[in-house]
This record gives structure tokens, C-alpha cells and sequence, in this order.
């Protein structure tokens, strides 16, 4: 559909066969000259303006778009801002955002949707897949071994036929997964060369065991989902070099129990630590993931996360993914005969970080929670505690630590009634879990069930809304009620002011 305003300009600036735009195309050139754009494939994002995760995408879709200008010039990114084009929206079908569909070569009537990683290298691969000639036909064994000692990585489907049922399939995987290489092969001699018997997908990569290999069940049915899965399990190494190219693969993973051991690189004993901790990796193989990590590289986020400095190394940890629980080994009891049987037997403890107790913790209107202090006072049978969970970075939470300043001085005189904050990215409490920043938890006394207040945006809204009503409120008891009743008002409040 031609955008009527545009009409005209779309038949006075016609697009050239090779299109040298900017780095993001608009959607609306896209369909303006849709009929000129036979040689390019084009990734349209259709965004609105108030969406957080659109904005978190931007960059990410730009510095993409940037690159395949530059490596693949006929695919191009493109975007669009629903909040103006809403007829485009309802054509496509946007009932979320971000949206990404991609045109192929200049065809608007079949587009597809974006099933990629929404990272730089996802976009480009996804891209990159999904417009090139597919996973190629492997019909000798010198094909075969070239293509197969070309890559890192490589995905062979053994079908009897490259057209059957099992390798169509195949070649829909191959368009989803794009981390890796894919081909096919149906000829007798590569099956031989390769010690494949029967219809099969193997993987073959140059680490650890040089291979793995996924046999089709009795019915000779393959189960996009069930090769998804093998490759994912099977393309990381035994253990696995955390970067941040690996750490999209580390948690996307079905394996929710992370064993990570912290070393320096520079230390040939801690290297060899390393090289035993194979023994338990392959014991466990499929129950959890093994993660190294090297303390001298720039990954001072995850050792401070794990509450691990440069002089701990050798040291590990152990998280469960699902309960988000850490569990700490000594470093004296790092041998592989320990670390199995500390697995094997659930011996591990969890741990939980805490600063250390400020002196002055009690001496200002609003305290200083740290772990350490945290049951000591929000468990005080005689106090209603109401705490702000917060986190340096966060801008929310700088916007809220005025406003929560005057409600800590609005109720310093009230002996029963305490505001406190914590710094959640620095210390842990067992019984909670804080999944954005602010969270504010009302804790009343006598042991009372817990209060959830607010999280994340939303916190920061609330309590603008309730400056001059909350904090100018008669000096009454800070009750569950109150401040619930007030959130209700603001959540409904929020809802009818949201966009669309």
C-alpha cells in the first residue's frame, strides 16, 4: 500500500537499482518504491516511540544496519514510528514492540517475521541467512571435508533424500539457528567416509570430542524443536570461556545450573585446575554448565555479581538459574573428586553478598539496610518498615532519592514506623528477590505478610503523583493500606494515560 501523501514524491525521485540511503532506511521510501527495489532484501522495524524496549534496540538495530551496509550492501534495515503510520501497523499486524519483518527482494505481500537474536551479530546473521542460497548439497566426500574443516562449527544432515520430509525440516532449522554452519548430504561415499548408517544430523566441531551426533527416532520424523535443542546443548565447549559472545548462548540454555570457576590466566597451577575440571564437566555433562572465567579480564561486572575479586582466583561458584541461588566453594577444595562429590551430594550452602555495616547506618532519616542488618530490623516485631531497593546506575532511583529523603524526614519523629533503603546490586537477602530497580516493600510489624508496593518505572510514578498528598499527610501510622490504596489509584491512573 502506497502511502497516499507520499504518492507523488514516489514517482518524481524514483530509488536507482542500487540504493545508496542512509543508515536506516525509512519504511516509507521502502514502500513508496517497493516496485523498484527488486535487488534488495529489506529488515523493517516498526517501533513506537514510548516503548522502553524500543528504545533499548535502537542502537543495537543501527550499529546492524551500519554493518550490513557496509559487508552486504543489497540488505538493508529499515524502521518505522507506528504512532504516525498507524494504517501501515494495521495492515502488518503489529500488536507488539518492537516488530521486525523482513521483505524480500522488493516482495511486500509475503514478509517475514524476525525470529533472531536481537543482538548486533543476530540481526546481520539472521539477515545474512535468511536472503542467502540456503544450507549447500554436500554430494562428495571432498565437498564434504572441505566444508566441514572450513568452519569452527558445523551442522551435516545424512538424509536419504536432499528433498524428504527430515531434510526440509532440516533446512528450516538451518534458518533459525545462524550461529552455525549448516549443509546436506544424500550421497552413499560421504555417509561411509563419516560412519553414518542410517538418516542422522551430526555436529562436528574442533573441541573436546570432534563431534556429536542426533539419530532420527524409528519413524524417521525430525523434530525441528529436538535438533534445536541438540545443537544449542552440543556447540558450547565442555567448559565454556565466558565472554560476551558466549554469554548470550550461556543463558539461553535449557541448563539452569551454572558451575563457574574463577581463575588467573597468568597462573600455570590455575590453568591446570582448569584442565581437571574436565573430568567433572563430562560427568555432568547435559545436568549442568561448566563456566570458566578469567579474573584479569574486563568482566568486573560478574565478580562483583558473584562477590569474587582478582586475589580469590582459584575460586567457583555455583548457581541455580531458576531460584537464583549462589552457592561458593572454597578454593582449598577445588580438586575434581570434591567438586563431584560436592554436586552429587548437595553439600553446598548458599551465600548471600552484604556490605559491611555503616557506623552511621541509624543516623539519618532514612537508614542503611546492608544483608547483614536486614532481618535485624525489617523482622523487629514493633516496627513498620517500609524499604526502597535501589541501584547506583539507575535512573529511576536517583529521580525517587529526593522524595524518599523527605518521606524518611516526614516520619523520623514516629518510633514505630521506619524508611530504609538497600543497595540491591550490592547486597542479597535470602527471602527476596528484586527483579527491577526501585522496588519498594512495605515489611509491617508483628510479623505481618510482606507488602509489594511498586517496581521499576512505575515506582518513580507513583510517588511523583503522591509528593503532595503522601508526604503531606496528617502524621498517621504508614499502614499496608495507605500505601496500597495509593498505588492502586496511580497504576489505574497510569493505564489511562498510556499511548494507544
Amino acid at each position: 500500500v502506497l502511502i497516499r501523501s507520499y504518492a507523488k514524491l514516489a514517482q518524481l525521485v524514483p530509488l536507482p537499482a542500487t540504493v545508496h540511503a542512509p543508515v536506516l532506511l525509512w519504511l516509507v521510501m521502502l514502500l513508496l518504491n517497493m516496485g523498484l527495489l527488486k535487488t534488495l532484501s529489506v529488515c523493517v522495524c516498526v517501533y513506537a516511540p514510548w516503548c522502553g524496549h524500543c528504545r533499548q534496540l535502537e542502537p543495537v538495530y543501527a550499529e546492524a544496519a551500519g554493518k550490513l551496509k557496509k559487508e552486504v550492501p543489497a540488505l538493508r534495515l529499515a524502521k518505522v514510528d507506528t504512532t504516525e503510520e498507524k494504517e501501515l501497523a494495521e495492515e502488518f499486524e503489529i500488536g507488539s514492540f518492537p516488530t521486525l519483518k523482513m521483505f524480500m527482494n522488493g516482495d511486500r505481500k509475503t514478509p517475514v517475521d524476525y525470529s533472531g537474536k536481537r543482538t548486533v551479530e543476530g540481526i546481520t546473521q539472521w539477515m545474512k541467512r535468511h536472503s542467502g542460497p540456503g544450507a549447500p548439497t554436500l554430494d562428495s566426500v571432498k565437498s564434504a571435508a572441505q566444508f566441514i574443516d572450513a568452519h569452527n562449527l558445523t551442522v551435516v544432515g545424512f538424509f536419504h533424500s536432499v528433498d524428504s520430509d527430515e531434510a526440509k525440516a532440516f533446512k528450516e532449522v538451518s534458518l533459525e539457528v545462524t550461529d552455525v554452519e549448516f549443509g546436506l548430504t544424500a550421497t552413499p561415499e560421504v555417509f561411509q567416509e563419516y560412519e553414518v548408517k542410517a538418516s542422522s544430523v551430526v555436529l562436528f566441531k574442533k573441541f573436546d570430542d570432534g563431534r556429536a551426533d542426533f539419530l532420527l527416532p524409528e519413524d524417521g520424523k525430525l523434530e525441528k524443536s529436538n535438533l534445536t535443542t541438540f545443537i544449542a546443548e552440543n556447540s558450547m565447549e565442555l567448559i565454556i570461556p565466558f565472554s560476551q559472545e558466549s554469554a548470550d548462548k550461556i543463558f539461553s540454555s535449557n541448563i539452569h545450573l551454572h558451575s563457574l570457576l574463577f581463575i588467573n590466566s597468568t597462573v600455570e597451577s590455575q590453568k591446570t585446575l582448569l584442565e581437571q575440571s574436565k573430568v567433572v564437566a563430562k560427568e555432568f555433562k547435559g545436568k549442568m554448565l561448566f563456566i570458566v572465567i578469567d579474573v584479569t579480564a574486563a568482566l568486573s561486572h560478574v565478580l562483583t555479581y558473584f562477590g569474587v575479586s582478582e586475589e580469590d582466583a582459584p575460586t567457583a561458584r555455583v548457581i541455580n538459574m531458576d531460584t537464583a541461588k549462589k552457592f561458593s566453594i572454597a578454593s582449598e577444595d577445588l580438586t575434581a573428586l570434591n567438586l563431584s562429590c560436592c554436586f552429587v551430594s548437595s553439600v553446598l550452602q548458599p551465600y548471600y553478598r552484604s556490605e559491611e555495616i555503616p557506623e552511621d547506618w541509624d543516623k539519618k532519616p532514612v537508614k542503611v539496610l546492608v544483608g547483614k542488618n536486614f532481618d535485624s530490623v525489617t523482622q523487629n516485631s514493633s516496627k513498620n518498615v517500609f524499604v526502597e531497593f535501589y541501584a547506583p546506575w539507575c535512573g529511576h532511583c536517583k529521580e525517587l532519592s529526593p522524595i524518599w529523603d523527605q518521606l524518611g524526614e516526614k516520619y523520623a519523629d514516629h518510633d514505630d514506623i521506619i524508611i530504609a533503603k538497600m543497595d540491591a546490586t550490592a547486597n542479597e537477602v535470602e527471602a527476596l528477590t528484586i527483579d527491577g530497580f526501585p522496588t519498594l516493600k512495605y515489611f509491617p510489624a508483628g510479623g505481618k505478610e510482606i507488602s509489594d508496593v511498586c517496581c521499576g518505572e512505575k515506582t518513580t510514578n507513583f510517588l511523583k503523583w503522591t509528593k503532595s498528598t503522601f508526604i503531606t499527610l496528617s502524621p498517621v501510622c504508614l499502614t499496608a493500606d495507605i500505601i496500597l490504596k495509593i498505588t492502586q489509584v496511580e497504576c489505574k491512573s497510569k493505564e489511562k494515560r498510556r499511548p494507544g
